[in-house]
């Protein structure tokens, strides 16, 4: 499906997790499809592999699990994006092409109750701000996080993952959501 569009080029395929790592540091893609179940390891096992040893590579997640905890794990673990193997043609594409640029993409309805289940603490209240954490952001770098946090921000990205400790973009949208900084 994907080998039709002109402007995706598939590089390679894998069955396993282990072999995912192995082609990924070989055949250096930009963006790579990955499932959350494999039979050697889990999705998310792999994707912090292959971010350790490729971070600028973008791993889509693509599988049928709609779960919110599988997707707050794979954002957790780097991922750009999470979409399930029931989404339009038309979606998957655009998400490949998007991601190198930053762009993530997560179903909607999955987003938000990935983020509610973030935003819960044991006795289901929100989180208060990390107090030094939050009084080092500079209101612009706020209020650039409010836009990564809705995937319109390209500019004061890395400062942000800086300071938040993020692994990504990704990561430093979900720790703002968990400090109570962005809704």
């Amino acid at each position: 499906m994907l080998a039709k569009e002109p402007d995706i080029c598939v590089v390679g395929e894998a069955s396993s997790a282990r072999e995912a790592i192995d082609k990924a540091n070989e055949l250096q893609p930009d963006v790579i499809l990955m499932d959350i179940k494999m039979p050697d390891m889990t999705g998310t096992e792999a994707v912090r592999a292959i971010k350790k040893a490729r971070p600028a590579t973008s791993i889509i997640m693509f599988t049928m699990y709609d779960s919110d905890i599988y997707v707050i794990e794979a954002l957790k673990a780097g991922a750009s994006g999470y979409l399930t193997k029931d989404t339009p043609k038309e979606l998957l594409c655009q998400t490949i092409r998007s991601a190198p640029d930053g762009g993530i993409i997560v179903r909607s309805q999955l987003l938000q109750q990935a983020v509610d289940t973030l935003l819960q603490t044991s006795h289901g209240r929100r989180r208060e701000p990390a107090g030094s954490l939050a009084e080092r952001i500079t209101p612009r770098e706020l209020e650039v996080l409010r836009l990564l946090a809705q995937g319109y921000a390209k500019k004061h990205v890395q400062s942000l993952v800086q300071k938040l400790g993020a692994s990504d973009r990704t990561h430093a949208a979900i720790l703002g959501v968990r400090l109570g900084l962005i809704e």
